[in-house]
């Protein structure tokens, strides 16, 4: 569920508000026939997967292509709405170093280098294989909520999301309807008092720590501010160890505030709970992207031996 109760934020959406409602938090197994989400080590898993088939690809075409290093499923989980996982939040904050980290592989990601000292026919040529070219098809999916959402990913990135996922057309519908879900049931899960209540018993826990803030958004918020100033001190600085310090602080409050008020488990229920509530092709299309999401995992695991 990455875009959902991410996307109600009760304040100012950050860059720390994305992705499920709790996706750091830890995520217990369900039975095959249940939609559930996958866990952020599951999605690392499927990432990785998908690296590799690219690599495969692109070296059978005779093309240069390396699976970079990733962040781990236990580096890479959002915080989503709401953090409550004290554990990740004492050694991560909110993860503005992890945010660092990412960039500096991006930075020296060697496949971007080499696309980057291409230029002319060998550029286009390398492009259009990774990428696909102008005939590439174009896939469309209609979402809740009006409006289209179209991609021609190609090339071998197209090719290893076929090879992971089966069929790429009903891959593309079903996701993108399933990942902008909100608009269907979001003003009524917001105005939900079950929820409203979780929230203010959450902030009067984090006043009585110190942190007065009416919602988690409003705390992600100050919290992004303080990690995205163009002056923020250089990683590993006096400085920066300072503020990552207050960061944990904050972020190990809420964390704490959010399990003591059991914002987090109720926040899941009613996310839970409206989405069993949907019917037609909506509650189709949550089924079958499960039911893909399975198989490419089965896929996953083959791939890379990883255990189940």
């Amino acid at each position: 569920m990455r875009h959902t109760l991410a996307a109600l934020a009760l304040g100012t959406a950050t860059a720390l508000t994305c992705g499920a409602l709790l996706s750091c938090a830890p995520q217990r197994s369900a039975p095959a026939e249940q939609t559930a989400e996958p866990t952020a080590a599951e999605r690392a898993l499927l990432d990785r997967a998908e690296q590799l088939l690219v690599t495969r690809c692109m070296r059978g075409r005779g093309l240069p292509y390396w699976t970079a290093p990733r962040l781990s499923g236990e580096e890479s989980r959002d915080v989503g709405y709401v953090l409550d996982d004290v554990a990740w939040a004492r050694e991560h904050g909110y993860g503005s170093r992890l945010r660092h980290k990412e960039l500096a592989a991006k930075r020296s990601d060697p496949n971007l280098i080499h696309r980057d000292s291409l230029t002319g026919q060998r550029l286009t040529a390398y492009t259009e294989a990774l990428y696909g070219g102008p005939d590439t098809p174009t896939l469309s999916a209609r979402v809740p909520g009006g409006g289209t959402i179209s991609s021609q990913l190609g090339g071998c990135h197209g090719t290893a999301l076929a090879e992971l996922y089966g069929d790429r057309a009903a891959w593309f519908r079903v996701d993108k309807i399933t990942a902008n879900l909100t608009p269907l049931y979001g003003d009524e899960l917001r105005r939900d008092p079950r929820l409203g209540r979780a929230v203010t018993a959450w902030s009067r826990c984090m006043r009585d720590a110190g942190h007065p803030y009416p919602d988690p958004s409003s705390a992600h918020a100050a919290a992004a501010k303080a990690t995205a100033r163009d002056d923020a001190p250089a990683p590993g600085s006096p400085a920066e160890r300072r503020a990552f310090a207050g960061e944990v602080r904050l972020a190990v409050a809420e964390a704490t505030c959010s399990v003591e008020s059991g914002l987090g488990t109720t926040g899941r229920a009613l996310e839970a709970e409206y989405r069993a509530g949907l019917d037609g092709e909506y509650r189709a299309a949550l089924a079958e992207h499960a039911r893909i999401e399975r198989r490419a995992l089965a896929r996953a695991r083959d791939l890379t031996g990883a255990r189940p």
